[in-house]
């Protein structure tokens, strides 16, 4: 994007790789739960990365946490090493209180993939 779409509010048009890489990662589920690594009453977030290209790859996503409203309450990131060309990983994280700068964990109401970086 030139500087002066960008100084007009112009959106963002990614490239072609960055919009083939975010459809790479996706929150299957997300919620609050009791578990093993987070804690009781954990706000989880579980997820997979599946690498649709022709080689291995290394991922980078950003999950950004939503209140009700829809605003921002914060963001994590994840990351899923040497993937390859056509395998799923499966994970899971939860925020930590310092990634919630505008709110509480309580004021989670979903989760997205606000930015995916694939190399």
């Amino acid at each position: 994007m030139s500087a002066a779409s960008a100084a007009a509010g112009a959106p963002a048009v990614k490239a072609p790789a960055e919009a083939a890489a975010s459809k790479d990662v996706k929150v299957v589920r997300s919620g609050v739960e009791d578990h093993e690594t987070w804690g009781k009453g954990a706000y989880v977030v579980r997820y997979e990365v599946t690498n649709h290209g022709s080689e291995a790859a290394d991922y980078y996503a950003e999950l950004e946490f939503l209140d009700k409203d829809g605003d921002h309450l914060g963001q994590t990131g994840v990351t899923v090493d040497k993937l390859g060309a056509g395998k799923t990983s499966k994970a899971d994280t939860a925020p930590l209180k310092a990634e919630i700068t505008n709110g509480k964990i309580a004021d989670i109401a979903s989760v997205r993939v606000s930015a995916v970086d694939r190399t």
